[in-house]
């Protein structure tokens, strides 16, 4: 190389070294890691003159962000191999330093390694903002991944791109978007009915966040065996995001579960609904004012009260111009809840005759008025409410009780009874003046204590009444005890009452009353006395006796009372309890009616469970008790029984002798009548035969008196049938069904019915079945159907109609048909007569009506008919219910 070109190639590498020294960062290192040369970069960065540096360990001077990656560089480099990339060192000053560098070898001209030179370019600023950026992007993926909200990313098709953890969660391992790879969600029937694909395609077309409350589904919880369904509610928000051409890129989903809430904000819906509705109700007035004074609400109460429908809707009013308001200082009374923010109370008498613009009370009222502002809720204005309620009565209750106080002061010293009072927090004691007197003693005696009052009494009463004193403030238990007390020397007999007094829930005093029952004590005594004297009168009379209250306490119980009941019973208890076989009784009623009307009720109760009959009595005393008797009549009963038997069995056998009385009369007449001329008629023709000159002649009279005994015969025989049913009362009956028995007959019947194409109808079902012997009631309806066959009509298709009733406990039985009729003016009273006919039918012998007569009439019925002729006849057959 010559001269020329080695200085040219001297000045080129002096550019680039000045070049390498503008911008670049190099150090030179040894072998042993060692920094032997630095350029003005290394010494600008670090602020430290060269002499500073060369000759010290490079780590110490730039220790390495990553110790591995620099001893790796420099091995290779040392290594003859190039390393090349980022690399960071820590300044001295705790500010990183990063690098694109390379590191390379150094040879001497001998082409061995002595060292490796770091050259490299300050990348500190570009570096921090891309590790910043990655570690931006890890924090917010972190972030987004443990939102506690649904996060959920969309192409604009609707194809799901990515989500997080919670969205996951949401839709659940089960749902299409994991399990169906082609699944459209935006054609999903449910979410376009819940409007949650509506709410994707109006963010994906207009370009703008859309919020909603969507209903995402059920949720199943199980209680006691049974599952049931919740629902669950999202807030769904959907937006899009666009490209740098404004283009929709992905659209988000954020899902927040706001069941809570949502149930919160319903179940608010029903208490607001539940509030509205208990202020309609209260029963007391309520109006609502704004802050202006003007009316804004009545409830149901307060328009009852001022007889008004709503009289803020017919005339505004406004209470504080109002001149009834006023003029009694309402308007005041709202200010002053404005001014002071607090709620007020006041009485107020009212004379509302001085105004009838908006209200028709006219009267002079006292009402206590609570007035109170609140702050509503929505518009954050202020209200005043007044809570209004009628005290009139109350007041006109005060005054009475004032009255009734002096009054009870004057009775109290009648009846010698006073009151005290025991403070709680002081343990002061107060008497009134009938108390002092009572104990013997003067209100003068100083400052009363408990101690003090105790020492009245005998030490027996005193451990009593101290035992129910403690009782009394410890539980709350009220007692009423007889006690003994030392007043002036003098034994008396006390009836001391105590009970606790509360305020806001705590206990403020004991108090109550003592009563001298002295007198009271020696009646007793001398009542009870009496009352040995009473049992032993009542034990030794051969009955029950009771003395009891109104309510059923017995006061007083002889021995055989007590033997009736079947044991011992205490004095007090309730006759109810103890001799529960009178509930369900007429015991009660009777009770009732004694009690009522203070009249005596005498009674008699059967007892089924003992098989016992007990006779009462019930009398009224002057005390305002009841006195009962009671005996136990259970023989007489069952004597009274078997001698009603068998009177019942006498009258029975007279009943039945005066029948076959009335039938040998009947049958003695029916045979007189019936006979009578068939037999006349037998011996003309035996006189006639006898008579006759000719053989020919008395065939002919033979043959006659052949045609007469055989009506006879026929006659005879009828007459044996309707005298044995008359005969046989006693046939033996059983429970048979109409319909049944009809169709019976029917089936007997069936040629004729069919060849007279008769149509029978019934309705049975007021009383399907009957006691009845079968063979007369087959006989009944027998009868009744040949009848309408018999004695149709020719002008229209014959038919029959059969139905059932009730009247007075018997069955009705009602035959109606369409035939011929009868006229009941000429035949009514032979209707049923024995061989008696209306109609010239060849077929009528006149037998029929008389023995269904006779049949009804021997079980203790009866029949009648109705009837006109061509409209057809109604049979109305009454069967006795035995």
């Amino acid at each position: 190389m010559n001269v020329v070109m080695l200085e040219q190639h001297y000045r080129h590498l002096q550019h680039l070294e000045a070049a390498i020294n503008a911008c670049a960062f190099s150090v030179s290192i040894d072998t042993l890691g060692i920094i032997t040369a630095v350029n003005l970069q290394v010494t600008a960065v670090l602020q430290t003159s060269p002499d500073q540096l060369i000759g010290r360990s490079f780590t110490s001077v730039l220790p390495p962000e990553n110790p591995l990656q620099w001893f790796g560089w420099l091995s290779k480099a040392l290594e003859g191999t190039p390393a090349r990339g980022e690399i960071g060192f820590n300044l001295s000053s705790d500010q990183p330093l990063w690098l694109e560098a390379g590191c390379s070898a150094i040879t001497n001209e001998a082409g061995e390694i002595i060292g490796c030179l770091l050259i490299g370019m300050d990348i500190t600023t570009r570096k921090l903002a891309a590790i910043k950026q990655e570690l931006n992007e890890i924090y917010y993926s972190q972030v987004l991944e443990n939102l506690p909200l649904g996060l959920q990313q969309f192409a604009a098709n609707g194809d799901s791109i990515d989500m997080n953890s919670r969205q996951r969660e949401i839709w659940g391992s089960a749902h299409p978007f994991f399990t169906n790879p082609g699944y459209n969600w935006l054609q999903d029937p449910f979410y376009r009915l819940n409007g949650l694909a509506s709410i994707f395609e109006e963010a994906r077309d207009t370009g703008k966040t859309i919020k909603k409350e969507i209903l995402l589904r059920y949720r199943e919880k199980r209680i006691r065996n049974i599952t049931r369904l919740y629902p669950v509610y999202f807030e769904a928000t959907v937006f899009p995001l666009t490209d740098k051409a404004r283009n929709t890129a992905n659209i988000f989903l954020i899902l927040d579960d706001i069941t809570e809430k949502k149930l919160s904000e319903l179940s608010l819906q029903k208490s607001e609904r539940l509030l509205d509705n208990i202020i309609e109700n209260l029963p007391i007035g309520y109006i609502q004012f704004d802050n202006f004074g003007f009316i804004r609400r009545i409830n149901q109460t307060q328009r009852i009260f001022f007889n008004s429908p709503n009289p803020a809707m017919r005339q505004p009013f406004n209470v504080m111009t109002d001149e009834l308001a006023i003029a009694f200082e309402l308007d005041k009374l709202f200010v002053q809840a404005l001014d002071q923010n607090k709620t007020l109370r006041v009485e107020k008498k009212i004379d509302f005759s001085q105004d009838s613009r908006w209200t028709t009370v006219a009267r002079e009222v006292y009402l206590d008025l609570t007035v109170f502002p609140v702050v509503e809720p929505v518009d954050k204005e202020m209200i005043v409410v007044a809570l209004i309620n009628d005290i009139t009565d109350k007041k006109a209750q005060e005054e009475e009780n004032k009255k009734n106080q002096v009054f009870l002061q004057q009775t109290g010293n009648i009846g010698k009874i006073g009151g005290w009072e025991l403070e709680m927090n002081t343990g002061v004691m107060r008497w009134t003046d009938e108390s002092y007197l009572i104990h013997g003693c003067h209100p003068a005696m100083g400052e009363l204590t408990l101690e003090k009052a105790l020492s009245f009494y005998s030490d027996e009463a005193r451990d009593t009444l101290r035992a129910l004193l403690r009782a009394c403030r410890d539980s709350g238990k009220a007692f009423d005890v007889h006690l003994t007390v030392l007043a002036n020397g003098q034994q008396k007999r006390v009836r001391f009452i105590g009970q606790p007094g509360y305020e806001d829930g705590q206990l403020v005093r004991l108090y109550g009353v003592v009563q001298d029952v002295t007198e009271h004590w020696e009646i007793k005594d001398a009542l009870t006395r009496n009352t040995e004297l009473m049992r032993l009168f009542f034990d030794t009379i051969d009955m029950g006796y009771a003395a009891m209250e109104k309510n059923g306490n017995l006061n007083f119980l002889n021995r055989k009372a007590e033997k009736m009941i079947g044991h011992p019973v205490a004095i007090g208890s309730n006759i109810f309890e103890e001799f529960p076989r009178l509930s369900g009784t007429v015991f009660y009623p009777r009770l009732q009616e004694c009690i009522e009307h203070q009249t005596s009720q005498s009674f008699g109760i059967y007892f089924s469970g003992a098989d016992k009959w007990y006779d009462f009595l019930l009398t009224p005393m002057q005390d305002g008790g009841i006195s009962v008797f009671m005996r136990d009549i259970t023989d007489s009963r069952k004597m009274q029984k078997e001698l009603r038997k068998a009177n019942e069995q006498l009258s029975n056998l007279n009943k039945n002798l005066v029948n076959q009385n009335k039938q040998l009369e009947d049958f003695a007449h029916i045979t007189s009548h019936n006979l009578r001329a068939p037999i006349a008629n037998l011996k003309a023709l035996m006189l006639m035969h006898n008579e006759a000159s000719s053989q020919q002649e008395r065939d002919l009279y033979l043959g006659m008196l052949h045609e007469v005994i055989k009506k006879i015969d026929e006659t005879l025989n009828d007459l044996v049938e309707v005298v044995q049913i008359r005969k046989d009362v006693n046939v033996e009956k059983e429970r048979l069904v109409f319909a049944e028995r009809l169709q019976k007959v029917m089936d007997i019947l069936l040629v004729d019915i069919e060849t007279s194409n008769i149509k029978i109808t019934y309705n049975f079902d007021a009383a399907t079945t009957l006691e009845y012997p079968k063979v007369y009631l087959d006989s009944i309806l027998q009868n009744f159907i040949t009848n309408a066959i018999r004695y149709r009509s020719p002008e229209r298709e014959p038919a029959l109609h059969l139905e059932t009733s009730k009247m007075n406990d018997n069955i009705v039985l009602t035959v109606q048909d369409n035939g011929v009729g009868i006229d009941m003016e000429r035949f009514g009273n032979k209707l049923f007569g024995f061989r008696k006919t209306f109609h010239k039918n060849k077929d009528a012998k006149g037998i029929g009506l008389f023995i269904t007569k006779t049949q009804v009439e021997a079980m203790g019925g009866n029949i009648r008919a109705e009837s006109r002729p061509g409209e057809g006849t109604k049979f109305i057959i009454t069967f006795r219910n035995e």
